[in-house]
């Protein structure tokens, strides 16, 4: 069972979650306040905006499992 509600989570979450799963996470390349995030090995990039909400965390948490990370994964790094 998650120990966060996607309606809880923040940009700096996602972005130290991105981090232990191994991804990159560039702000030079997001516009303004927006995170680049980058897969190393397939170079797939996604953007992280500031201000998230429910929905907006269910995709990136349905993007990351597209790049072929689990849940439980996922929710793991978010801890």
């Amino acid at each position: 069972m998650p120990q966060h509600s996607l309606a809880d989570l923040t940009q700096n979450d996602w972005i130290h979650a991105c981090l232990k799963l191994g991804l990159t996470a560039n702000t030079q390349g997001g516009k303004g306040s927006h995170i680049l995030i980058i897969h190393p090995s397939s170079n797939r990039k996604y953007t992280i905006q500031r201000r998230l909400h429910k929905y907006i965390n269910l995709k990136i948490l349905k993007h990351l499992q597209s790049w072929g990370f689990s849940e439980e994964q996922i929710w793991e790094a978010l801890r």
